[in-house]
């Protein structure tokens, strides 16, 4: 595979680069940290091995975080303005809290709403497990063209699927807020952080980001590569 669409497949995890860059984290190096030997991912994952790495990305990629609010992002394009208040107002008081928040946040991130949040983390540990040694760079690219067909499939733009990554991390930073306020409050209060701002400010202004100057529309038969022998035993396509 071309440099360019390696560097495109790597793309997906810019956000989590722009994130971590003061740590070290490349937006085109296959191990995203290419000045370090290994990172401890048992803590924050539970992932400790080639097999429960597998686990993981083959389970979240579909039914991470982003299941809890799929649905009704979806809802949100399809109806009008007065069917979705009339949908809203007939649930109950915890699930109107999110509904109000997928409609403040639907215009940035289509319909895909947050799934750039998990295909962005997949990606991510993807290429800890090249970091790792626990997959080859060949394996975690054709691991990368699954996650590409889901991002492509959902979003239009870099900017779209740079939404649904921050939004997704908004939601995912208030998920411990259970009362209706506090959530809410949450909710409207984490998009603002810095650490999101920040996230922003190196994918859109910064010249070295990969949103500045790889085009989201590549041909889709260059982001495609064959299974490689040793991932025969990976029933995920």
């Amino acid at each position: 595979m071309d440099q360019q669409y390696q560097h495109w497949l790597y793309a997906l995890s810019a956000p989590m680069v722009a994130l971590n860059i003061e740590y070290g984290a490349s937006y085109t190096a296959p191990d995203f940290y290419p000045n370090d030997s290994s990172l401890d991912l048992k803590e924050s994952w539970d992932i400790e091995s080639r097999e429960s790495l597998f686990d993981t990305v083959t389970r979240m990629i579909d039914h991470g975080h982003a299941d809890e609010l799929s649905y009704p992002y979806y809802l949100w394009h399809q109806l009008t303005p007065n069917r979705w208040r009339d949908y809203s107002a007939h649930q109950e008081e915890s699930r109107q809290v999110l509904l109000e928040f997928v409609a403040d946040t639907a215009l940035m991130c289509g319909s895909g709403g947050i799934r750039a949040w998990d295909l962005c983390r997949m990606s991510f540990l993807c290429r800890i497990g090249v970091l790792n040694q626990w997959m080859t760079e060949q394996e975690s690219l054709w691991f990368h063209c699954r996650i590409a067909q889901r991002a492509r499939h959902y979003y239009a733009s870099w900017q779209e699927y740079a939404s649904g990554f921050l939004i997704g991390r908004t939601f995912w930073l208030s998920i411990s807020e259970e009362q209706p306020e506090l959530k809410r409050y949450a909710l409207n209060s984490k998009g603002t952080l810095d650490s999101n701002m920040t996230i922003s400010r190196h994918l859109f202004t910064e010249p070295n980001s990969p949103y500045q100057h790889l085009i989201w529309e590549m041909d889709p038969a260059e982001l495609e590569m064959e299974k490689p022998q040793s991932l025969q035993e990976v029933d995920w396509s």
